[in-house]
């Protein structure tokens, strides 16, 4: 049984909101007395894990998913100013075109989701977005996916940018790939083993052809 389903991470995977992460987690964290976030720490922060950030930033691990939520609530009032990463709409249409359904699965709240898929009219293009603001969440998400589409595993590919991405779909046995230009750096992507990982949207069809082989 060959792959019928790609799902896709949002943030740094679809769309490019790095710059309006920072600043929504600057405004929190003067407000919290958390470290301000720099953007030359960027490329530093990329090649630590998720825990080791919060280390560094100076946010107790315990205060994480509080912190998500604030974002995420933050968030609404700036998604009109994300623009999907060069390539993705030309790529989500190729595999369209294959017959693959497509399907989203962040962290990041459904209705900000939508909107942004709105704006750029590939609302249409995704049969459904699954959402939780639990940073940790994703394979229960996958499970829960599978489970109610009668999916197996074999017909279902993650495609994500962080290493909780490529850990999560080893929890749950989906396979997985990583993309170099999200939030994790690739390096630490490549330690997490996912079973490929593309520098370039472009790649994404070809990989998917290789991995359902």
């Amino acid at each position: 049984m060959g792959v019928t389903n790609v799902v896709f991470d949002f943030d740094g995977t679809l769309v490019d909101s790095r710059a309006v992460a920072i600043r929504i987690y600057n405004t929190i964290a003067e407000r919290e007395g958390y470290a301000l976030l720099k953007a030359e720490q960027l490329e530093e922060l990329r090649g630590l894990s998720l825990r080791e950030r919060c280390t560094r930033m100076g946010v107790s691990p315990l205060r994480l998913p509080g912190l998500v939520t604030r974002v995420l609530k933050d968030y609404r009032g700036v998604v009109h100013e994300l623009a999907l990463h060069e390539g993705i709409v030309e790529v989500l249409q190729r595999l369209r075109e294959r017959g693959l359904r497509l399907s989203i699965l962040s962290t990041n709240d459904e209705a900000n989701i939508r909107a942004v898929l709105e704006r750029h009219g590939l609302a249409d293009w995704v049969a459904g977005i699954h959402s939780s603001n639990r940073v940790f969440g994703k394979a229960r998400l996958l499970r829960g996916l599978m489970k109610r589409d009668g999916l197996s595993r074999e017909e279902l590919v993650y495609v994500g940018d962080e290493c909780r991405d490529v850990e999560a779909c080893k929890e749950a046995g989906v396979r997985v790939i990583a993309v170099r230009w999200g939030y994790d750096a690739p390096a630490l992507l490549e330690r997490a083993g996912p079973d490929a990982l593309v520098e370039h949207p472009a790649e994404l069809p070809a990989c998917l052809e290789r991995l359902a082989a």
